[in-house]
């Protein structure tokens, strides 16, 4: 009788020890609940609608967390978010940040510092320039990206295979690996096909390849132009007098109906857009299956992006972290490859999957090789708080150069002309 008392004491204490211990465990959901045994709310903002599904995956393994996801327009959110964080009122957990404005956020004390709460180890296996850009001036990571956006030469197959002679995409980056190669080739499609073909979409994919290319615009509060803009401005305009572009601007009615124009007699062959431009793309019973292939272009670069950041002041910060470390694991990056389509900012994610993922538009190709060879070409840098403006403005006076034919001296007068009224406080050489 004493050894049946004694065994069940011991089941009652072993209930009890594990019913305690049920949500204080080391795995993902360690801080899913507060205690309670209530749900906790997470708070997220957004002007991206694809983090709901983001937050729908994270709640699937974190079945006590709500998230709340609050998605504003685009040209609303920064303004919304600022005045959240000055005022302290009505401020999110978690936030994302675009890529033309994450220096503005993450050199203030409003933004977390994730290196302290591990978050060196969660950007250690990222493409490097994905994770310099969400690192502070002082180089603590305070925001991740869950993926990465490389600039590809799409190319239409037909068109490639009657102008180039092939549509495999290894040798057409061959032929296209150099500016003066790509103006040889230009030149020649053009004439063969009587004025009608243009090899590329426009100077601006010239502009937004090598943007990003160059030293930074400010440097200790001087500005400064770098000298390489001279080939770069000297190339777009042989590019422009060869005939070699369509002269199509980029997200223009004109340039999505020769995107989407699949006959090899059509306008452009060649669109310098990054791996998120699917988008731009019918898809529709599945008429741009095959149509496509991706190419390098002779330098690496990449368009946009979307970081998570933490508020400073949130009382939530272990769960936020939480989140921030979901959005940035294999998992996660995995599932959101193959569902939305995203490149992955983790290199794992793009070598696990180099050999499986063949999205239909872009044939038998497989993709991740030739973007994660782009990404790790993408020279690593920070933010830079005037760097997305100033590229803005440049770019539009570039296009102005082209179009009436002036110099590259009156480009970057312009161009100092028009920093001068946004930034008085800059020295100038």
């Amino acid at each position: 009788m004493m050894k049946r008392k004694g065994l069940s004491l011991f089941a009652l204490l072993l209930v009890i020890c594990l019913g305690l211990s049920g949500c204080s465990s080391s795995g993902s959901q360690s801080t899913s609940s507060d205690g309670s045994g209530k749900k906790q709310t997470l708070v997220v903002w957004t002007f991206f609608d694809q983090v709901k599904l983001l937050a729908k995956q994270f709640e699937k393994s974190h079945p006590n967390v709500d998230v709340q996801v609050k998605v504003f327009p685009g040209d609303q959110y920064k303004t919304k978010l600022q005045t959240a964080l000055q005022t302290k009122t009505n401020v999110p957990d978690v936030f994302d940040l675009e890529r033309g404005y994450i220096s503005s956020f993450i050199n203030t004390p409003f933004v977390a510092d994730l290196s302290d709460m591990g978050g060196d180890k969660l950007v250690k296996d990222m493409v490097p320039y994905v994770a310099d850009l969400g690192k502070d001036d002082d180089g603590h990571v305070k925001a991740v990206a869950d993926s990465s956006s490389p600039i590809g030469l799409w190319y239409h197959r037909k068109a490639a295979k009657k102008w180039l002679g092939t549509d495999d995409p290894d040798k057409i980056s061959a032929m296209i690996n150099s500016w003066d190669k790509i103006i040889t080739l230009g030149k020649k499609v053009y004439k063969e096909s009587n004025g009608k073909v243009h090899l590329l979409d426009s100077t601006g994919s010239i502009y937004d390849m090598e943007k990003y290319q160059m030293q930074p615009w400010v440097k200790n509060n001087v500005f400064q132009i770098d000298s390489k803009w001279n080939d770069v401005l000297n190339t777009m305009r042989t590019v422009r007098q060869e005939n070699v572009d369509a002269k199509l601007a980029g997200s223009s009615p004109g340039w999505g109906s020769a995107l989407n124009n699949y006959d090899p007699a059509g306008k452009a062959i060649m669109f310098g857009v990054p791996s998120w431009a699917t988008m731009d793309v019918d898809t529709k019973d599945g008429k741009a299956d095959g149509q496509f292939g991706v190419a390098k272009a002779p330098v690496g670069s990449y368009d946009g992006g979307t970081y998570r950041a933490i508020y400073a002041n949130t009382s939530k910060k272990k769960l936020a972290y939480e989140f921030v470390q979901f959005d940035a694991s294999e998992k996660w990056q995995n599932y959101n490859l193959k569902n939305t389509g995203n490149m992955p900012s983790l290199l794992s994610v793009y070598d696990q999957n180099a050999d499986s993922y063949t999205p239909p538009m872009y044939g038998d190709q497989k993709v991740l090789n030739m973007y994660k060879d782009i990404s790790e070409q993408i020279p690593a840098a920070p933010a830079g708080k005037y760097t997305a403006d100033i590229n803005s403005t440049f770019g539009g006076i570039v296009t102005d150069m082209l179009n009436k034919g002036k110099s590259n001296q009156w480009a970057f007068d312009q161009l100092k002309e028009k920093v001068k009224e946004s930034y008085p406080e800059f020295k100038f050489k």
